[in-house]
């Protein structure tokens, strides 16, 4: 199966269970649906391993400020002070405000948060310049 199409069917995935979890929560009194609250805006990094027929993914998330970025990889400084290099696919899908852009167009001091499965090359990088 397709990295984009796991990645695709996993962000499905975790927008159900947030319907799932939003309809729950007039009745269980949580501020916060349970995947909004660890996937947020206070998330510093997560693993999630996730089974797709007989393959195991190793989804990684990373998230923080961008101190650099080059034409394959970008640097974050995490919030609890962690700085990780992450390498980013020729073809990851870069977003910035909710616009494809290409990896060059970030800039150091905006939020980025990277979505790679194990060791292979993020393929997703979603960024703010807030």
């Amino acid at each position: 199966m397709p990295k984009r199409r796991i990645v695709a069917l996993l962000a499905g995935l975790l927008l159900a269970l947030n319907v799932v979890l939003a309809v729950a929560q007039s009745s269980s009194g949580f501020p916060l649906t349970f995947a909004s609250k660890l996937l947020g805006p206070n998330m510093v990094r997560a693993e999630i391993v996730w089974k797709s027929g007989n393959v195991l993914h190793d989804y990684l998330l990373d998230s923080g400020r961008i101190r650099t970025v080059t034409a394959s990889s970008i640097t974050l400084a995490e919030k609890d002070g962690k700085i990780v290099t992450v390498p980013v696919s020729p073809t990851a899908r870069v977003t910035l405000n909710g616009a494809a852009v290409p990896l060059a167009s970030l800039r150091r001091g905006g939020r980025a948060t990277t979505i790679r499965d194990g060791n292979l090359p993020a393929d997703t990088v979603e960024a703010s310049t807030r």
